[in-house]
């Protein structure tokens, strides 16, 4: 299989599983760019944030449609979060891959217990 198939097999499941569960996509994008395409850990995040702009945006649409978007609590995310990709984006360049790569599986496994504890 292509390189460029396989991308767009990730690019599939990541915007589903995004526009489905309300994640940016990174969740399934960073693994899925090292995992499957053999990108680097520094690589993959760059690649994810790129792609997360555009899928988020179609993600939007249909629950911006149905009214479902508080615009007022985006806009104060949106404002923190430029900011937090910005500064977090400077130091992932100061950090070794592997660790980056860690610290990315701890946060999805801290995600994951955390969320099997309220649901």
């Amino acid at each position: 299989m292509t390189t460029t198939a396989r991308s767009g097999i990730l690019g599939l499941s990541a915007g589903f599983i995004g526009g489905l569960f309300g994640v940016g996509g990174g969740l399934v994008v960073v693994p899925g760019l090292v995992l499957w395409l053999g990108a680097t850990q520094h690589r993959a995040h760059a690649t994810s944030l790129a792609a997360i702009v555009v899928s988020a945006s179609a993600g939007l649409i249909p629950f911006g449609a149905r009214g479902e978007v508080d615009w007022g609590t985006a806009a104060v995310i949106a404002g923190g979060a430029i900011v937090g990709a910005y500064v977090g984006a400077r130091i992932a360049d100061r950090i070794p891959a592997v660790w980056l790569a860690r610290a990315f599986v701890a946060l999805v496994l801290a995600s994951a217990i955390r969320l099997g504890f309220l649901g």
